[in-house]
């Protein structure tokens, strides 16, 4: 079987490849958290962040100094990273397969932002990728509805527009006081990725909706 050939606009090594590699990220990635966080002031001393997704380790490299010494970072990823922080530890294990009582989360208390560049494999149908984004990005906001993110919080994720993506996100909109969609300028042109922040995560929009579903039964 021949490979499919890669898009003639598609640029491996391009001008965000080098300012990330200048600035000694691991990966291009980091430049995007850091046009998200510009935009949202994501970020300030003493957090506690969850990265989902984690490898090889950009995002971890960029958020590490913005929490400080005092902030600390749990990152999970099915791959090891390559970076080696003071304020930050990673495991090995898969976002699908994690829960609240996870044995990765014994020492951990709840967390003021969950991160996520995490990405499914991509199958070159679009539909199909954008539907399996979603439910990567709903293991996360699982996690987070059981209580693994602070009343307040933070969530960033990646996705790929396409189709479900727009009832998603209604959906996503209510967990959070505010919430957007963004496409950083260091995406690759023609890519689907987008990227969705919600902030002033709202736990208590899902025990008014499961009191109104009790009420209906």
């Amino acid at each position: 079987m021949k490979r499919k050939k890669q898009s003639q606009n598609y640029i491996p090594k391009d001008s965000v490849y080098f300012v990330a590699k200048e600035r000694g990220f691991v990966a291009r990635s980091a430049i995007k958290l850091e046009e998200l966080d510009k935009k949202h002031k994501l970020y300030r001393k003493g957090m506690k962040i969850l990265d989902l997704g984690c490898a090889p380790g950009s995002w971890l490299q960029y958020a590490s100094p913005k929490i400080g010494t005092a902030g600390k970072i749990l990152g999970i990823d099915i791959a090891p990273v390559r970076v080696d922080l003071q304020n930050v530890v990673t495991v090995l294990g898969d976002l699908t397969e994690l829960h609240s009582d996870s044995k990765i989360f014994e020492s951990w208390d709840n967390f003021d932002l969950f991160q996520s560049d995490a990405m499914v494999k991509t199958s070159g149908i679009p539909d199909s990728d954008c539907a399996r984004s979603l439910e990567l990005v709903e293991h996360g906001l699982n996690l987070a509805r059981s209580g693994k993110l602070k009343t307040g919080g933070t969530f960033i994720a990646k996705v790929f527009e396409g189709p479900g993506f727009t009832p998603f996100y209604v959906q996503f909109k209510r967990l959070f006081a505010k919430a957007s969609v963004n496409k950083p300028d260091s995406i690759r042109q023609g890519s689907r990725e987008i990227y969705i922040v919600g902030q002033g995560f709202r736990p208590q929009v899902l025990e008014l909706a499961n009191t109104k579903r009790e009420s209906q039964d």
